[in-house]
């Protein structure tokens, strides 16, 4: 045979050898496994970055779940909305308050609801925890707060429901006007929110970090607002607020006042 007819043979039996068409499969495998473990890992880093935040916001509440609704199961027969509304008001205003952001002291505005009230509330210890701990919350070194936190905890003994209590709690906010100022409104959303009156998953979205894992921030009263106002069809930028705007933005799906 010649030389190049020789040469040729060889070439020609390792064109004949079976090619591995499926070479790619192990490093596909190990991409996709590799891929799932990272969704997995972002998935529960994530779960856990919202789950933080939930927790942290549930321990700032002054009474658990349960402690709330024995204070209102309890006293809501001797305290309907309205008339809660009526005794709140009417103590601030008997201690000299004009506006929700007056600070008077807690014992002198419980004597003053006592007096109004047909009969004591039960579970007082409750409400005594209640404003001692957000009194502290808000960095006070006396027994004072302001009244319109002062109502907000008296509401939790409050009977009706959601929409009857939300009413009243804007008459008992307003004390002077006939509606709330945006600057009144946001000071309400804030303090639901630090009775634990707002559920936390309504406070925690998502943050602008989302690679690589989603992170979570909370919202505040402000935010909660506008979201709500823009899903009620309220004017966020209005600096009057009805009654019934109120009414609408606390029940709003974006608040969910209790």
């Amino acid at each position: 045979a010649k030389p190049s007819e020789a040469a040729a043979k060889p070439s020609e039996a390792a064109s004949d050898k079976p090619k591995d068409e499926y070479w790619w499969v192990p490093y596909a495998v190990c991409a996709a496994l590799g891929g799932l473990g990272f969704w997995f890992y972002r998935a529960s880093a994530a779960h856990s970055n919202r789950t933080e935040q939930l927790d942290a916001i549930e321990a700032e509440h002054p009474l658990a779940a349960d402690e709330i609704e024995a204070l209102r199961d309890r006293n809501a027969a001797g305290l309907p909305a309205d008339r809660f509304a009526e005794v709140a008001a009417d103590a601030a205003r008997a201690l000299g308050a004009a506006s929700a952001d007056d600070v008077v002291a807690y014992d002198a505005f419980a004597r003053a609801c006592d007096r109004l009230l047909d009969r004591p509330l039960e579970n007082g210890h409750l409400l005594d925890r209640a404003a001692m701990l957000l009194n502290r919350s808000a960095g006070r070194d006396d027994a004072t707060l302001d009244v319109g936190t002062l109502a907000v905890v008296l509401s939790l003994c409050a009977g009706g429901d959601a929409v009857e209590r939300a009413a009243a709690l804007a008459r008992s906010a307003a004390l002077v006007e006939d509606a709330l100022d945006r600057r009144g409104l946001d000071g309400l959303v804030r303090r639901l929110v630090e009775a634990g009156q707002v559920p936390a998953r309504k406070q925690v979205t998502e943050g602008e970090a989302s690679f690589p894992v989603q992170t979570y921030v909370r919202r505040t009263p402000s935010e909660l607002v506008d979201e709500a106002a823009a899903e009620v069809g309220v004017d966020a930028a209005s600096d009057s607020f009805l009654e019934q705007d109120v009414v609408a933005i606390l029940t709003s799906k974006a608040v969910d006042y209790r």
